[in-house]
């Protein structure tokens, strides 16, 4: 499937420079189209599954889609360039997609279990709710970060259940924690431009040691997000909660005039 098919691809026109006799404080139409075109991305859940004909296109596809989403991640600001982000890719099928789904099937049913919610049967039955979903997602990126506290519990424990929470606890921590979050988002933005829908994802399964084996962590690597992606079924509606003018977006300096 290619991504021209899609009505969200840009247009490379559309980010030239504005003619030479805009007025200076007029938006030029290239603004507007990028800005349209960011505030257009959703959170995708769920996503469309194509033949087994087009596997290996798809395939090439998306593996090519999140390397350019990457290169794009990458130019998130870090500070004395550290390039703190590590990007973990997973096509599926593939043993490592398999193994995925295990993942969230085991942490799942653990969780359920360990809280009481039901009877074992349910909590299966739900467990495998999740899996049958994530099989239908054709890719992922696990992304992490270096350099933050040891994300490891002392005890071995279960392979499937969620390790204790470890914050970022020093200024480069957290800073080198916030340009891998900016990261991500440059790479969604990228990836809806080439039409692929993405979810960021921070459940359970993201810290379980089971899912830190499969990627590879270093005792110090925090996983910030497990990111689905692949052709939107259907786009959510936009929801905000929030008034723009004097609630999301203050104006300090209007405190000061009165």
């Amino acid at each position: 499937m290619m991504a021209s098919s899609n009505s969200n691809e840009m247009d490379p026109s559309a980010v030239a420079d504005a003619p030479s006799d805009t007025m200076h404080h007029c938006i030029s139409l290239s603004a507007q189209r990028i800005q349209q075109f960011i505030a257009s991305r959703r959170t995708v859940s769920n996503y469309l599954s194509h033949p087994a004909s087009q596997q290996a296109s798809d395939r090439k596809f998306l593996q090519d889609a999140i390397s350019r989403g990457v290169e794009c991640a990458v130019t998130a600001p870090n500070h004395k360039i550290t390039e703190p982000t590590t990007f973990h890719r997973i096509l599926a099928p593939s043993a490592a997609s398999e193994r995925l789904l295990d993942i969230a099937y085991e942490t799942v049913l653990q969780r359920l279990l360990d809280r009481k919610l039901a009877g074992e049967e349910a909590c299966r039955s739900e467990a495998t709710r999740k899996r049958d979903k994530w099989a239908k997602i054709p890719a992922f990126v696990v992304v992490t970060v270096r350099g933050m506290g040891d994300q490891r519990s002392p005890s071995e424990g279960d392979m499937f259940k969620e390790l204790p929470y470890v914050p970022p606890a020093t200024i480069e921590q957290l800073e080198d924690y916030a340009s891998a979050c900016a990261s991500i988002q440059n790479m969604l933005l990228s990836l809806h431009a080439e039409g692929l829908g993405s979810k960021w994802a921070t459940g359970p399964v993201i810290r379980t040691r089971a899912l830190r084996d499969l990627v590879g962590c270093d005792g110090n690597d925090m996983v910030v997000g497990l990111i689905m992606v692949g052709w939107p079924k259907r786009l959510p509606r936009m929801r905000r909660r929030r008034e723009l003018d004097g609630d999301l977006l203050v104006d300090v300096d209007t405190l000061y005039d009165a």
